[in-house]
């Protein structure tokens, strides 16, 4: 790495890069290194301008008006320091070894003896397996943070030894990313350790030319999940939700499932009928919940009506399969078009839904103020949003501190109202979803669809704008979880890998909050947990699996008797 340098005059394009693309933006992989940089496609069209060697100052003359008044020299920098510009004569391995291997993060490996296998399945890529020989675990274990490839070469083999580092740099597998400073210098200043030494790339491959989504604007996905074809794989791979990783009893849930911790929530305040209860769950996943509720609530002695509107037919499919028996209907179609009656439940369940709802992106200037803060909205621009426009002045909803450009949660407020005229006298409702009390919606990035993050403060002004009273809580608080115990974490692709290799023992591993004594219950005369490498603990309540529990709240309303 060159980071600092100025760079040279003629430079050309590193043999060694990988570049991939998610919801707009295009990524580029140092298979060398493991650097990582996010960049819009014309960017990647000034490096690969340098694919045969070129003098940078001819470049930086033709592409002088393409990056909206910055300057091409800046990015031809930013690339030289990061190794994917070089000198043409430039022996590309070689320069590897004064640097540090890491162990990438996230990485999946069984230790056999004197030889380690790694399993990768980044993404939607196939799981593919690593062996290593013991000259190679040997040098795989040295990888320490702390020790120069320079130094290691005079252990071991030179020759085989940057083939490894080579092998396993490569995006492919992304095992191993190299610094210049060693892990103990970063663990006295950990705000200097660069990202990518923590990053991984599960993202699709992709080459110049081929199709790019467009950056996410507006948020809908009905289309996404009226296509889902594999109601299980959605929620075991592609978007796990909290109450998938307590679906079976749970020692934080202290022997719970989620629903029946939910129940018991809804009974401590006093939020039960006395003898039937009629429920309508929106959006109910594989099901799970509705069984558990169900099933808690006829413990209590209550008769039950148990109602799903759910908009994909796959998982409509596995929520009648799974509730058979039970009091339960599923309806199909989309809760926001729904013919449903007014006063007609007791009890509304929307768990880890309302993200998934369309929303809208517009800009301060759209609504009359400034794009830098200040100014005020003005109404004929504000009802120039149509909709948004009407909710926005209908339920009080504040622009003021609205970042440039924002999200409106519109499907999700029109299901507030709707839940305000569903709701009879003293009924409960309870919307769950991961976002905060006053922060804006973001978009996450780590699906394969997108989904914004829940400004919980605007629903429950819309709930309070429709005669609803209520509260914002944790999740973790409502259902009463066990914060002192420490579970697995996990991203999607590590636990893909880790559920392939154990897979190869014989051990079948679906996705639950796994606790150290869970899983090893679940490995018990199998595999050792001792042999399996990587695996991370952290609180519960900060990382489970992929999830960051303490992000999850909870609009928990009642609608007063006298409505």
């Amino acid at each position: 790495m060159t980071q600092g340098t100025a760079s040279p005059e003629v430079l050309r394009r590193s043999r060694h890069l990988s570049t991939f693309a998610h919801q707009g933006a295009v990524y580029l992989y140092h298979d060398l290194y493991g650097y990582l940089l996010q960049m819009s496609p014309d960017l990647l069209g000034l490096l690969d301008a340098f694919t045969e060697p070129s003098k940078a100052s001819e470049l930086c003359v033709r592409y002088a008006d393409a990056f909206e008044g910055q300057a091409p020299q800046q990015f031809v920098d930013i690339f030289y320091q990061h190794a994917c510009l070089v000198e043409p004569d430039d022996d590309e391995v070689a320069g590897i070894w004064p640097m540090i291997a890491f162990k990438g993060k996230w990485n999946v490996w069984r230790r056999h003896g004197d030889r380690v296998t790694l399993w990768t399945a980044w993404g939607d890529r196939p799981i593919a397996r690593v062996e290593l020989d013991p000259a190679e675990t040997a040098m795989w274990d040295a990888f320490d943070g702390e020790v120069r490839l320079n130094e290691l070469r005079a252990r071991h083999d030179a020759r085989t030894l940057q083939a490894l580092v080579v092998r396993l740099a490569h995006s492919d597998v992304q095992a191993i990313k190299l610094s210049a400073f060693p892990a103990s210098m970063y663990a006295k200043r950990p705000a200097m350790a660069p990202r990518y030494l923590a990053s991984t790339m599960p993202y699709r491959a992709w080459r110049p030319g081929e199709p790019l989504a467009a950056p996410v604007r507006d948020v809908a996905t009905d289309d996404y999940y009226q296509d889902v074809a594999d109601a299980d794989a959605q929620f075991d791979h592609r978007e796990t939700t909290l109450s998938h990783l307590f679906r079976e009893p749970h020692p934080a849930l202290g022997g719970r499932t989620y629903g029946g911790a939910l129940v018991d929530a809804l009974a401590a305040q006093g939020r039960l009928p006395a003898r039937a209860v009629r429920v309508i769950e929106i959006g109910a996943g594989l099901g799970y919940v509705a069984r558990a509720v169900c099933e808690a609530l006829a413990g209590r002695g209550l008769e039950v009506s148990y109602t799903i509107q759910e908009l994909s037919p796959a998982l409509a499919a596995a929520q009648r399969t799974r509730t058979a028996g039970l009091p339960v209907t599923v309806r199909e179609g989309d809760v926001l078009t729904a013919d449903l009656p007014a006063d007609a439940f007791d009890l509304i369940i929307a768990n880890e839904m309302v993200g998934d709802l369309p929303a809208e992106q517009h800009s301060r200037t759209e609504v009359g103020m400034d794009a830098d803060g200040g100014g005020e909205v003005d109404p004929v621009k504000l009802a120039g949003l149509g909709r948004a426009g009407q909710l926005v002045d209908e339920l009080g909803i504040s622009l003021t501190d609205a970042p440039e450009p924002f999200y409106l949660l519109t499907g999700a407020l029109e299901l507030v109202i709707r839940i305000a005229r569903w709701l009879a006298p003293d009924g409960t409702a309870i919307v769950t979803e991961f976002g905060e009390r006053a922060m804006w919606p973001r978009l996450s990035s780590h699906l394969d669809h997108p989904e914004l993050s829940t400004h919980f403060g605007h629903l429950l002004q819309a709930a309070q704008a429709r005669g609803l009273g209520g509260q914002i809580d944790f999740v973790m608080d409502l259902i009463d979880l066990d914060r002192s115990l420490e579970g697995l974490a996990t991203t999607r692709s590590h636990f893909r890998a880790l559920r392939a290799m154990l897979a190869d023992a014989g051990v079948d591993l679906p996705k639950l909050g796994y606790t150290r004594e869970l899983l090893a219950a679940r490995l018990a005369g199998k595999v050792e947990l001792a042999e399996i490498g990587e695996l991370r603990w952290d609180r519960i309540e900060d990382r489970l699996m992929g999830l960051v529990p303490h992000e999850f709240k909870a609009l928990v309303v009642r609608k007063p008797s006298g409505n």
